[in-house]
């Protein structure tokens, strides 16, 4: 199928550094894992990564950048693609709840550049709580880590910010309280079912977004 042969997919990831027993990548290539199966059934084109993220300033964690660089970042891309490829429209495939920040900056580039610019945000509604039991269920669906490399994950003592459980500094947020109070009662269960389902959610998301745009 190449119904979005004139499409844009650009990855917007992060390097955590505190991710639990996650890769410090995880938000990275799950996005690309996303980009790339929605590309593949698409015709889209996969046109780069970005892995500097923004962060709301009640999550001390991480490796975060202010809005400007990572919007800095993300508007190189598409320019080099906008000048090798001649593409106008652009879906970004976001992986990082904290890259949030950025879509409210898309339209101005946007329109700077005179381009097209969607922002999916589909695997962080899906997945849940941060590194908690959807994240690690796509993380080992998508090959990302093995499930038995996440024995341990819910040793919110020694990983506080999985589910930010025991990040509470971050519980100002009342959505971030509730996972956080749900990943303490639950702990972190990995199924890669479950793992498939959201992905392929996740895919269909974009998928539908890079016909619409």
């Amino acid at each position: 199928m190449n119904c979005c042969s004139d499409v844009g997919i650009v990855v917007l990831g992060s390097q955590e550094e505190r991710h639990g027993l996650l890769p410090a990548d995880t938000d990275t290539k799950l996005a690309a894992h996303v980009a790339f199966k929605a590309a593949a059934q698409t015709g889209a084109k996969l046109v780069g990564i970005v892995n500097s993220a923004a962060e709301y300033d009640y999550i001390k964690h991480g490796r975060h950048f202010p809005i400007p660089v990572v919007v800095h970042d993300l508007k190189c891309v598409v320019e080099t693609a906008i000048e090798r490829l001649g593409i106008e429209k652009f879906v970004v495939v976001n992986g990082h709840g904290g890259n949030t920040l950025i879509a409210g900056h898309l339209p101005k580039l946007a329109e700077q550049l005179d381009v097209k610019i969607a922002f999916n945000n589909a695997i962080v509604r899906f997945e849940g709580a941060h590194a908690g039991s959807g994240e690690c269920s796509m993380a080992v669906a998508a090959d990302v880590v093995g499930i038995a490399n996440l024995a341990g994950q819910d040793n919110f003592e020694k990983y506080p910010e999985v589910g930010f459980v025991a990040m509470r500094e971050a519980h100002v947020n009342p959505k971030i309280k509730k996972l956080a109070e749900k990943t303490a009662d639950e702990g972190v269960q990995v199924d890669i079912e479950l793992g498939r389902r959201l992905l392929k959610k996740a895919i269909d998301d974009v998928i539908s977004m890079l016909k619409a745009i």
